[in-house]
């Protein structure tokens, strides 16, 4: 018996090693860890990226015209279509729409932190650091809806959530300019788009799901 014991003591730490390490024929020791993989910023770990069509545009860096003021622009990539329900389910496990129920159809009846949270997670999901995907600036949605840029395909139907709380003054500054700065996640933000306006802005409260005679919905922004 203490004859076999030894045998097999001597078999396990041949074959498996006794830290968990499998041996290679050349006797080199490999991993039985899942795949590391590498994200555009550069951090590895453990991740498969969730494979998820969002139709990147990209938007080069330049300038566009609001009201008079010239605003300069980094370059970004923004969503060319407005987030689906069947993207939004994927995500979020639900669907909130409250019109015609449909995958293909643009999400609609989710509240601005709602969509902060679809932002959250697919940015995970795709094996991104947690906030490199985010709802777009009111200047980065107005850029890539600008009549000389219009890069994004837009429904005349649908307002559309920015990450931007509401100002009365805009732009605050004109390079890359966002909303004010430090102010509470509970303040109303700013929604655009409906009925192919570019330059119209509303203060919206962010806890609201639908607005009658229209919906609210949204797309999404990275760094390039």
């Amino acid at each position: 018996m203490a004859k076999l014991l030894m045998l097999f003591s001597l078999l396990l730490i041949a074959c498996g090693g006794v830290d968990g390490q499998l041996c290679c024929e050349d006797g080199s020791k490999s991993s039985s860890s899942s795949q590391v993989y590498s994200s555009s910023e550069g951090s590895s770990s453990s991740c498969t990226p969730l494979d998820m069509d969002l139709n990147w545009q990209n938007a080069p860096p330049n300038s566009y015209i609001h009201g008079g003021t010239s605003i300069t622009m980094t370059a970004y990539q923004i969503s060319k279509f407005l987030i689906t329900q069947g993207q939004y389910k994927t995500i979020m496990g639900n669907n909130p729409s409250k019109g015609m129920q449909r995958d293909d159809l643009p999400i609609e009846g989710a509240t601005w932190f709602n969509a902060e949270e679809f932002c959250k997670k697919l940015s995970v999901q795709m094996c991104l650091e947690p906030d490199a995907i985010k709802l777009p600036t009111e200047a980065q949605w107005e850029y890539a809806a600008y009549p000389q840029t219009i890069i994004i395909q837009r429904n005349p139907e649908y307002w559309e959530w920015t990450n931007d709380c509401f100002d009365s003054e805009y732009p605050i500054g004109t390079h890359d300019p966002s909303g004010p700065s430090n102010c509470p996640r509970d303040f109303p933000k700013v929604r655009k788009g409906f009925g192919n306006s570019f330059d119209v802005r509303n203060a919206t409260d962010p806890n609201l799901e639908h607005i009658s005679g229209g919906h609210i919905s949204f797309r999404v922004v990275k760094k390039q």
